[in-house]
């Protein structure tokens, strides 16, 4: 399930779910915007906000940006320590 990108440059994160585990492959930002746009979609992985009981594992593809930088965002403002 794409959370962000797309069609799109910025903003990278993709969940998938294998054997019972989600996983989250990357969590970017998007350059281009300054305001909520610029970071995934993070409600679709839990409505009540407990995102670590939601995923397992998160693993960044590769360290650019639009790939990686939105990761202090869920883990400081959304409490993600998983």
């Amino acid at each position: 399930v794409p959370l962000g990108a797309g069609q799109d440059v910025g903003r990278s994160c993709v969940l998938v779910t294998l054997g019972g585990r989600t996983i989250m492959f990357d969590c970017g930002i998007h350059m281009g915007f300054t305001d909520e746009r610029r970071f995934p979609d993070f409600k679709y992985i839990s409505r009540s906000g407990n995102y670590t009981q939601a995923i397992d594992a998160v693993i960044v593809t590769h360290f650019h940006l639009d790939h990686c930088g939105a990761l202090p965002y869920f883990t400081e403002v959304h409490g993600y320590h998983g």
